[in-house]
């Protein structure tokens, strides 16, 4: 039975929007608790030994030999997934939020039925909530892909509808990995040559760090279907493919601290030349916000693309503009990208350390949301990644403090209203 069938309860997704919508002042009890505030105040920059052994406090270790390959938007990214499927001898493992029907979807359900029935082990684990894939599971189950359902939203379960993976992850053979902040829908295909072409930045990495965004696959995997994935097919012996270090960032509603919020926090505290933000939805919490600004009072260049006019959901872009205020007195500069909605989850700090994923500076990727990102830690990386971000700093407009005083008083009531709502963001 296909999910569009079983999925027939509407009075089911009513009622979960409902509950997404509802303040969570007064409902720790349904999100349980998670420390999300820190004290980190080190001596020494992101380009020294310690920060790198620092960042191990995140459970990971940052491990040397990898490869990593930076694309950017649909035309590039999603030619690149579906080769590296094509090459598959032993498994295939996709993790996403978002897989709708449509012309993209279309062509990933028939590469991945196509090596699921040469006997590669395919596995796919889909959101209940975001991903609608319709006939298109048929044509993927049929075949042989074990295409399985994060969190099924159902009556019995309502309360838990919060409790999202939005994990954007796809392994190759143990051997190639991809992570960014794609969809595989058809908003994504394309150059972002226009409003209808969503910009992306992915990252495509080979190398140990692999099987660090494997076992992040396989804590999901595990988790939805008691299934232990182990053996050559899914954990080879993996050889060197470069000189990068990089690591794997899993960050998940159960963590006692929030891992998602440690990685950008204790990069903006290191930092101490610059820190290079593009990120969708853009609401931080106070002590970013403050770690932002002392990160500019200690001389550091900040600069932060969130989208402009063009956008999903445009009540987070109001509720990032009310706290606009605090970040452009304290000297952070603040754009808009303005040809179409900007989907980038990317960031990088004095031109050594970048990380690319799923997380986004909102309550949601911070304390309820599984996430993961890949942190590579390299200059000649870096220097690519500052290059792509400077030609969408040409694209954006900046928003000043003068834009923000001018604001009218419906959109200062409008930006005080969502941001009372930004805990469900």
């Amino acid at each position: 039975m296909n999910r569009s069938a079983r999925f027939s309860a509407l009075p089911a997704r009513v009622l979960a929007l409902l509950i997404l919508l509802v303040p969570s002042i007064g409902c720790s009890h349904i999100f349980g608790d998670k420390r999300t505030t820190y004290n980190y105040k080190p001596d020494y920059g992101v380009d020294s030994p310690q920060f790198r052994r620092s960042l191990e406090v995140l459970g990971t270790e940052m491990v040397p030999e990898n490869k990593a390959v930076l694309l950017e938007n649909g035309a590039e990214f999603f030619p690149n997934m579906l080769d590296a499927i094509r090459t598959a001898h032993l498994s295939v493992n996709m993790e996403l939020f978002i897989f709708n029907k449509g012309k993209i979807a279309a062509q990933f359900a028939e590469v991945l039925a196509a090596k699921a029935r040469e006997g590669v082990e395919v596995r796919v684990l889909l959101d209940d909530w975001g991903s609608h894939p319709k006939e298109l599971e048929d044509v993927m189950t049929q075949a042989g892909v074990k295409l399985k359902w994060y969190k099924p939203v159902r009556i019995y379960s309502i309360y838990k509808v919060g409790n999202r993976t939005h994990r954007k992850i796809l392994t190759v053979d143990g051997n190639i990995g991809f992570t960014g902040g794609v969809g595989v829908d058809d908003r994504w295909m394309g150059n972002a040559s226009n409003p209808n072409e969503w910009r992306e930045t992915m990252v495509r990495v080979e190398g140990p760090v692999v099987a660090q965004l494997q076992s992040i696959f396989t804590e999901d995997w595990v988790h939805t279907t008691g299934e232990v994935l182990h053996g050559e097919k899914q954990f080879p012996t993996t050889p060197a493919a470069g000189e990068l270090l990089a690591q794997a960032i899993s960050a998940s509603r159960s963590d006692a601290s929030s891992m998602a919020k440690l990685l950008y926090y204790m990069a903006i505290q290191a930092a101490r030349k610059s820190i290079w933000i593009e990120n969708a939805y853009f609401v931080p919490d106070s002590q970013i916000r403050r770690g932002l600004v002392h990160a500019v009072e200690r001389g550091v260049d900040v600069r932060i693309i969130v989208p402009g006019p063009h956008i999903d959901i445009p009540m987070v872009r109001m509720a990032s503009r009310f706290h606009y205020g605090e970040l452009l007195d304290g000297g952070v500069k603040m754009f808009e990208y303005q040809p179409t909605m900007m989907h980038n989850k990317v960031m990088v700090v004095d031109g050594i350390w970048t990380t690319i994923g799923s997380i986004n500076f909102v309550n949601r990727s911070m304390k309820k949301n599984a996430e993961a990102n890949v942190a590579i830690y390299d200059t000649g990386f870096a220097q690519i990644v500052e290059k792509s971000i400077q030609a969408d700093l040409e694209k954006s407009q900046q928003f000043t403090k003068r834009m923000w005083k001018r604001r009218g008083v419906l959109a200062r009531l409008g930006e005080a209203f969502f941001w009372l709502f930004s805990e469900n963001y």
